[in-house]
């Protein structure tokens, strides 16, 4: 006789769907952010933080607030959803990370995968996509109101 609770394998086609590349993944992330001028974070008495491998802290942020409410559950259950606007994201928040020597945790899942990279490497690659935006499409800059890349600094 058959288990009716037993789960059936994902086929092969739904599993290649979704694995992409990390390096694919951060340049969406990237792009997704950049795009809707913000990113998404929890925040209770103050942001949600999680742990590298190694110990040390990171700040975790989504691109969707549909990833970010998975993770509000258990200790983080108290946390509300915040927007986080890019600006915001590049004048205060990067600058302070990079100060206190926490890295950013990206899209973490209730699984534990999550992109993690260094303040100063998130901020000069934020700087570089926009730079590539507007040198194939200015109008957009107006049409968004983004950040010039020329007005980013990397070093404070």
């Amino acid at each position: 006789m058959r288990n009716p609770y037993q789960r059936k394998a994902a086929s092969k086609s739904q599993t290649t769907i979704t694995n992409t590349s990390p390096k694919d993944a951060y340049r969406q992330f990237i792009e997704n952010i950049v795009m809707q001028r913000q990113v998404i974070a929890l925040y209770h008495d103050g942001w949600a933080l999680c742990a590298t491998p190694s110990g040390q802290h990171a700040l975790s942020i989504w691109q969707s607030k549909g990833l970010a409410k998975l993770l509000m559950k258990d200790s983080w259950a108290n946390y509300s959803i915040q927007e986080i606007s890019l600006m915001s994201l590049i004048q205060k928040m990067i600058p302070f990370l990079k100060e206190n020597n926490t890295i950013l945790s990206l899209d973490l899942t209730p699984e534990g995968n999550n992109l993690l990279v260094a303040p100063d490497a998130f901020l000069l690659d934020i700087k570089n996509f926009l730079y590539q935006v507007y040198l194939q499409r200015p109008e957009v800059f107006a049409e968004l109101k983004l950040p010039l890349p020329r007005e980013i600094r990397l070093h404070n």
